[in-house]
């Protein structure tokens, strides 16, 4: 015997089987008449049994198509009326208090349905002894009142943790995919910037060499060719979700991207300290930097520092530009997001003269 609760319809929604419906169940109706096998029924008994189902059956389909708790509570309290009006007469008058203890166990919150049941086993317990009929007669009806309430609640316990899980796995998809759109964003920031500023620097170097050095110019426009097919394999890799090279191979780019911007560098460090995720993390955020470095420092000299201290491998970058007060823009928020994701901690201090990156991530 099923009922539709106010929590979960959603889910109810999508279940539309045979066994879902009110219809089955109405074959513990037939469980009325088995007295009659050894009690021969009066006119009267087959009457009220009539008036009974009568009355009993369309309450309990429109009670079982409602969603609203107090259709299916007035439903179950009719059901148990219905089996107490003919507990006088021959017949097992207790199946139908064991449809209201089936249909008031739907009801949430849960010590509702259980007070409920409990009420619904009272009032059969009480009627039978009122009656003065045998207890064989209606306790094992009072005993499946609560047995198939008891098994009523925790179906619908089950549905209701059934629905949060689904909810559950909902937001986490929703947030992965949140997740997974700022990574393209952050990543494809990264990169183009880059690369575009790249592009624009040998661009402009070309156009400065052309009228004196042609050959220079031609080299520097195929260099420039070059950086924009390696930019656009760096775009692909993104997408695919495996940006971030090694880092000797990013400071080689970084240190020949100072060189084309005529800003002088200096690199410290041991590289072959920082290797895996940690040199991933660290290349990615080495990107940006430099390329900040390159568009609003006005620098003209760049330290790199690559090291690693017990389990924590750091970067710092240091400019000679103009320093100051700055407001953080989406690559630096992309770097801390990054450097933070990967359990560790970005620092960026600006001084009157120049700015200090200090990326720290576990090694």
């Amino acid at each position: 015997m099923t009922g539709t609760t106010p929590q979960g319809l959603g889910m109810r929604a999508t279940r539309n089987s045979f066994w879902d419906s009110p219809w089955p169940w109405l074959i513990y109706l037939t469980f009325y008449p088995i007295p009659w096998l050894w009690v021969r029924p009066t006119t009267a008994d087959l009457f009220a049994a009539v008036v009974a189902i009568t009355l009993f059956l369309p309450v309990y389909v429109i009670g079982h198509r409602s969603e609203r708790w107090r259709p299916w509570a007035t439903t179950a309290i009719l059901a148990i009326g219905v089996g107490v009006a003919i507990g006088g007469f021959k017949g097992s008058w207790t199946v139908f208090a064991i449809y209201a203890g089936a249909m008031i166990g739907s009801l949430r919150p849960a010590h509702h349905a259980l007070i409920g049941v409990g009420a619904v086993m009272l009032t059969t317990l009480a009627t039978g002894l009122l009656l003065g009929q045998p207890v064989l007669w209606w306790l094992p009806g009072a005993m499946l009142v609560v047995m198939t309430g008891a098994g009523t609640i925790s179906r619908e316990a089950f549905w209701d943790r059934t629905v949060a899980l689904s909810e559950t796995q909902g937001e986490v998809r929703r947030l992965a995919g949140t997740a997974e759109r700022e990574r393209i964003t952050r990543d494809l920031h990264d990169v183009v910037g880059r690369t575009l500023t790249l592009v624009a620097l040998k661009a402009d170097l070309a156009a400065r060499l052309i009228d004196r050095d042609p050959t220079a110019a031609e080299a520097e426009m195929r260099a420039v060719a070059h950086v924009a097919r390696e930019g656009l394999g760096e775009v692909r890799l993104t997408l695919a979700g495996q940006a971030g090279g090694s880092l000797a191979h990013e400071i080689d780019a970084s240190t020949a991207a100072l060189n084309a911007a005529g800003i002088m560098h200096r690199l410290e460090g041991e590289l072959s300290a920082n290797a895996g995720d940690a040199g991933a993390v660290l290349a990615m955020t080495l990107r940006e930097a430099i390329t900040n470095v390159i568009r609003h420092a006005g620098a003209r000299q760049c330290a790199i520092t690559v090291s690693q201290h017990g389990t924590t491998a750091s970067l710092t970058v240091a400019d000679d530009g103009r320093g100051g007060v700055f407001r953080e823009g989406n690559g630096i928020r992309g770097m801390r997001q990054r450097v933070v994701a990967a359990g560790g901690r970005l620092d960026l201090v600006a001084g009157p003269t120049g700015t200090r990156l200090v990326a720290e991530v576990p090694a």
